[in-house]
């Protein structure tokens, strides 16, 4: 065999098997597993400093989307009334008339009472909606001159007649729509439809 032996072998062997703990450890073994006392800390001053930075940043945020929002806001609101300066044409207002008949005073006064208050109530709408309305009437009073003016051509034509009468039906609804007042609506009876 071979007597030599690894001196670290020989160092392990000359260790004692068991120690002895020269003071109790399981007092302060215990001790770590409860954990610390709770202590009361105070904020310190760089908790303070990161709140008040978290609120700097959102104050600043809403306002700059503020600031945006209504730039954007404005922009449009311009275009939308150049759009409609532009785009719109003045259609005056035309007494309705019904194959070179008048629809008649009462009608004519009731037309006339609701598109007065149509345009004082249109004038405190936003201008974007106010463009809408407008551009739908002149649509209308456009529609109905047309239809006049070939009905005028073709008086006994049926069509031509009902759909005059809608156009007109459809620019009172508009009309009403916008105000509070009650107006007569035209109903087409069958010896109106053949004039």
């Amino acid at each position: 065999m071979n007597s030599r032996r690894d001196p670290l072998d020989v160092a392990l062997e000359a260790l004692p098997r068991e120690v002895a703990p020269t003071r109790d450890l399981w007092a302060g073994i215990e001790a770590e597993i409860a954990g610390p006392s709770p202590v009361v800390r105070r904020p310190s001053s760089a908790l303070w400093m990161r709140l008040a930075a978290g609120v700097v940043l959102v104050i600043a945020s809403s306002l700059t989307t503020y600031v945006i929002t209504r730039q954007i806001v404005q922009e449009n609101v311009l275009q939308a009334q150049r759009a409609t300066e532009m785009h719109q044409p003045v259609v005056p207002a035309m007494p309705a008339s019904f194959a070179q008949q008048a629809l008649g005073a009462e009608y004519l006064q009731a037309r006339a009472a609701l598109d007065a208050e149509f345009q004082r109530q249109v004038a405190t709408l936003p201008p974007v909606t106010r463009a809408k309305l407008e551009r739908n009437l002149a649509d209308l009073r456009r529609a109905a001159s047309e239809i006049s003016a070939t009905l005028a051509e073709h008086p006994s034509h049926p069509l031509l007649q009902e759909l005059l009468l809608s156009t007109y039906q459809s620019e009172l609804a508009l009309l009403g729509s916008v105000t509070d007042m009650n107006v007569p609506v035209l109903t087409s009876s069958p010896s109106e439809t053949r004039l």
